[in-house]
């Protein structure tokens, strides 16, 4: 009869109940080293019967490994990103680590910051949203100590790490053609950007590289079909996204259809055409490139690009963990499809939409 108190045993308690050395216990809880799956299932299940908590300093000292994944987003209050945290941790609880978060509200320092102390925290890796395209000096160190990293969503410039993401880019072609499909030849994009039209016409360097790939899909397949289009910078608060529907609606040569670039600034955009007394989809046309509960509901229903946002993070914590234990894909480059869903909100313009709308 076991006499020692619950939560109380040692490693070498746990070793001598299941009939293995005390080395051969600590690989089989720790999780490196060869143990025969037989004494490793031996080993937890006394393990279990003891209470035994392992000391995890001890561990992370002797295997090298800590088991955790730091997790750095730009934005935890984006749905996109919770739902990607969500499957990053659900994947790394499967695979026996633990997540540590740091939401940096798109500062490069505040990222910078994070990964320092995530990195002090000896995690096996990171996941990486980044909040800058060309700012990548604290990345690339990353990958210059060796520690395995994925970016996730934005694919910052000459970082050499796994990416793991959508096509951009062909969600926003998909999207636009879907417009000119049904008459549309004039459409703008509320990029979610300070960067002035010119230089979102060049496409490069933009703060965010999802949004430079939507930019230029919209721009490319804008020209192909002979259509017009622009460009809507400054749409980044709420407040914001409402005053620049507004004066682009009170223009007299104003678009027949906005395209959103994410979730966030679709709603704004939504309500603030809603506020003007404007009918959708009769006299504009509304697509998001990001979809969202609401747009299911919304009345009409927002057609828009579904992201595959908590596989992704799923994906990600598995690519890590592969590398983190020396194993993984040849392959850096990790893209799942996303999906175009049409529903309510884009008909083909009405003669009226030459005119501009006052309020």
């Amino acid at each position: 009869m076991n006499s020692i108190p619950l939560g109380k045993a040692s490693l070498m308690d746990v070793a001598r109940m299941a009939g293995v050395s005390r080395s051969t216990a600590a690989r089989a809880l720790g999780g490196y080293g060869s143990v025969n799956a037989k004494l490793r299932l031996s080993v937890m299940e006394a393990a279990e019967t003891l209470g035994y908590r392992p000391n995890e300093l001890a561990r992370s000292v002797s295997s090298g490994r800590s088991n955790t994944i730091g997790v750095v987003v730009s934005d935890i209050e984006n749905p996109y990103f919770a739902q990607a945290v969500q499957g990053i941790s659900s994947a790394a609880k499967r695979l026996g680590y633990e997540v540590i978060l740091s939401s940096t509200g798109e500062k490069v320092d505040a990222e910078r910051d994070a990964i320092d102390v995530f990195l002090r925290k000896r995690v096996d890796g990171l996941i990486i949203a980044a909040s800058s395209r060309p700012h990548t000096t604290h990345l690339l160190e990353v990958v210059r100590m060796g520690r395995p990293l994925v970016l996730l969503d934005r694919r910052p410039d000459n970082v050499p790490a796994d990416w793991v993401g959508t096509d951009n880019y062909l969600d926003a072609c998909t999207a636009t053609q879907h417009l000119i499909d049904n008459g549309h030849r004039h459409v703008a994009y509320l990029a979610g950007t300070r960067k002035t039209p010119a230089e979102l016409e060049a496409g490069y360097p933009l703060p965010i590289s999802t949004i430079a790939e939507k930019a230029r899909g919209i721009r490319d397949t804008a020209i192909s079909a002979g259509i017009d289009y622009e460009f809507l910078p400054g749409a980044l608060s709420p407040e914001e996204v409402r005053s620049v529907v507004r004066d682009t609606l009170r223009r007299p040569n104003r678009p027949t259809a906005l395209i959103a670039s994410y979730n966030r600034i679709a709603f704004p955009a939504f309500k603030a055409i809603r506020e003007f007394g404007i009918k959708m989809p009769q006299d504009l046309s509304l697509v998001s490139l990001d979809d969202a509960e609401w747009m299911q509901v919304s009345d009409p229903p927002v057609t828009a690009v579904a992201q595959p946002a908590h596989e992704l993070g799923a994906l990600a914590a598995e690519i890590l963990v592969l590398r983190a234990t020396g194993v993984g894909p040849e392959d850096t480059d990790h893209r799942l499809p996303s999906t175009f869903i049409l529903r309510g909100s884009v008909a083909s313009p009405a003669t009226s939409h030459s005119r501009p709308f006052h309020q």
